[in-house]
């Protein structure tokens, strides 16, 4: 059998076998012979790949964070507007297709793993906090609110997201695409609001 890391093609194979495994069987399901079965190759390759399960579960992070990184570069770099581009990278985010069930699925097994492990959280809290920096970036630009407002902003809607897609995951009868944009729609409206000039009467 062809050595797997020396070919880049088998090695796109096992990263998605890792973050596929992950999404679908969670932290207790993503072990070496998991892996190896999805990617069709043996247990030592994976091993000599993933020294342990910790190396497989922030592998399977990074892919995930690598995922949504480029969507949101993508969606704001098409957007014309900062309030655009805030509502299409808040709706990127969310689970409304398989793919973003899986990711969402994996976000919540890798937090699960998280808990335990302080370099799982370390990771965990660093690619969330830039989600959220990306955030009051596109608010404060879309509210012309100083910065400190639109970090409250940011922090609020991120954590609306993450609770839309946990939900989603876990129950995706009742949290359907439909519902998803709905809960949003309400969490952009706060985000987005213009601040009241006291002038005004």
């Amino acid at each position: 059998m062809p050595r797997m890391r020396d070919e880049p093609a088998q090695r796109a194979r096992l990263s998605e076998a890792v973050f596929t495994t992950l999404a679908e069987s969670g932290p207790a399901g993503l072990t070496l012979r998991a892996v190896a079965a999805r990617a069709g190759c043996s247990t030592g390759l994976v091993l000599h790949t993933f020294p342990d399960k910790r190396a497989l579960l922030l592998h399977a992070r990074d892919v995930l964070h690598e995922r949504t990184r480029a969507r949101a570069d993508a969606l704001e770099a098409d957007a014309p507007d900062p309030a655009a581009a805030v509502r299409a990278v808040s709706l990127g985010a969310l689970a409304l297709d398989d793919d973003g069930v899986a990711e969402a699925r994996a976000w919540v097994a890798f937090l699960a793993a998280a808990l335990g492990d302080p370099v799982l959280r370390e990771r965990h809290v660093r690619n969330s906090r830039a989600f959220v920096e990306r955030l009051t970036r596109l608010l404060e630009a879309a509210t012309r609110l100083p910065l400190e407002s639109a970090a409250v902003r940011a922090a609020a809607l991120g954590a609306s997201l993450e609770g839309i897609t946990v939900l989603a995951a876990g129950d995706p009868e009742r949290w359907t695409p439909d519902a998803q944009r709905s809960a949003l729609d309400i969490a952009l409206a706060a985000a987005l609001r213009n601040p009241v000039d006291p002038a005004q009467p």
